[in-house]
């Protein structure tokens, strides 16, 4: 009988198995010329956030286009998964914890990372593709330790050069300034593969959109047009994209009082705060949150306005194709901007901070006008 713990023993076999992954990349990669006759599976690997996954989707339509009858997977965080599930160019879905996330220790996330390799490895993938604009070393070993026979994905530079074996069919870095969802179409060029139309995609099923029935009917707001939805979100490692909190309670309030129906949501973890800063308004408005991203775009989904700062809830509230008021912060805006649909972006010249409560009372009633929502 071993002397060795269990625990110990699979984190032993695991590192060894990454050490032959190593070796097998530098000595055995002989995949020979890229030929998409040859492409049965593909694996595309997007391991960072939800925004970024969202821009992902009109390239999975379009790898669908380009081969049509091929077997096409996804490999993403889990924090992202429901945004990806139900694509309709996917086959299937799969999802790690990533330990900095904390949804598990590290160590169990790599086991649990390990048992989710060891799946697509069985696959024998014929294509992984990475979709990023510049090279991640984490994102470009899994598409290594995948084992797909071509790995397209973003050139390594300077210092990370010498993790060029993660792809061989590398691709320099797109020209600056162009939107993320094109970046994507920037490095299917590569294989050949575009699309004249590029639509962002989220699957909203029955019970989420049953679900947010159920909320608004309980709430007197089930009818036509929908709500102004105002997402209050605090952005603890991005302060340049926090609105103040106070603005945030006198919009909810101006609304109220020009008895406008609307819904405030929020993340799970925000209930508290949430709670307290809207303490005493009268009436109270309805407070919507859930942990189910299907659902958070349900309601995305039936909104007239989707109100929020940029990032994740924007893209979410893009793909379904809802009208948009963005209090932008300083990211760049030609890249990371709500792809397609009915918008209005404020603060882009300036700070977050600067936005008054009056600017984005005056877009919510501009925007809400439209009567019909251009599809991307």
């Amino acid at each position: 009988m071993s002397g060795v713990e269990p625990e110990k023993e699979s984190r032993t076999s695991w590192l060894a198995g990454l050490y032959r992954l190593a070796v097998w990349g530098r000595l055995g990669d002989d995949a020979g010329p890229f030929d998409p006759a040859q492409v049965q599976k593909i694996l595309v690997v997007r391991n960072d956030n939800i925004g970024d996954v969202i821009c992902t989707t009109p390239a999975l339509d379009a790898l669908r286009q380009a081969f049509p009858r091929a077997r096409i997977a996804a490999l993403v965080c889990t924090l992202t998964e429901e945004a990806i599930i139900g694509h309709r160019a996917l086959d299937a879905v799969y999802a790690y914890p990533k330990a900095k996330h904390r949804h598990y220790g590290p160590w169990q996330s790599y086991w649990r990372l390990a048992r989710v390799l060891r799946q697509i490895r069985r696959e024998r993938f014929d294509l992984a593709v990475a979709f990023r604009a510049s090279f991640s070393p984490s994102q470009g070993w899994l598409a290594f330790a995948s084992r797909a026979r071509w790995r397209l994905g973003p050139r390594p530079q300077g210092r990370r050069e010498r993790w060029a074996f993660y792809y061989n069919l590398a691709v320099d870095p797109p020209p600056p300034g162009i939107h993320e969802v094109e970046r994507c179409f920037y490095l299917l060029k590569h294989i050949r593969v575009d699309s004249e139309t590029k639509r962002l995609y989220l699957k909203v099923p029955a019970a989420a959109q049953a679900a947010v029935q159920g909320f608004l009917a309980a709430h007197g707001l089930a009818g036509r047009p929908g709500p102004v939805v105002v997402n209050i979100t605090r952005w603890a490692y991005r302060p340049d994209r926090l609105w103040p909190a106070e603005k945030y309670r006198r919009l909810v309030e101006a609304l109220i009082e020009r008895k406008e129906p609307v819904v405030v949501t929020h993340a799970p973890a925000d209930q508290p705060w949430v709670s307290q800063l809207l303490a005493d308004l009268r009436p109270w408005p309805a407070v919507f949150w859930s942990r189910s991203l299907k659902e958070f775009a349900a309601l995305a989904e039936r909104a007239r306005v989707f109100v929020t700062a940029e990032g994740g809830p924007m893209h979410l509230a893009a793909a379904v194709g809802t009208p948009l008021v963005v209090l932008w912060g300083t990211t760049p805006l030609e890249v990371w901007r709500p792809w397609g649909g009915v918008q209005r972006i404020l603060g882009a010249k300036g700070t977050v901070d600067d936005i008054t409560v009056e600017e984005a009372l005056e877009a919510i009633s501009c925007i809400g006008s439209a009567e019909s929502r251009p599809e991307n």
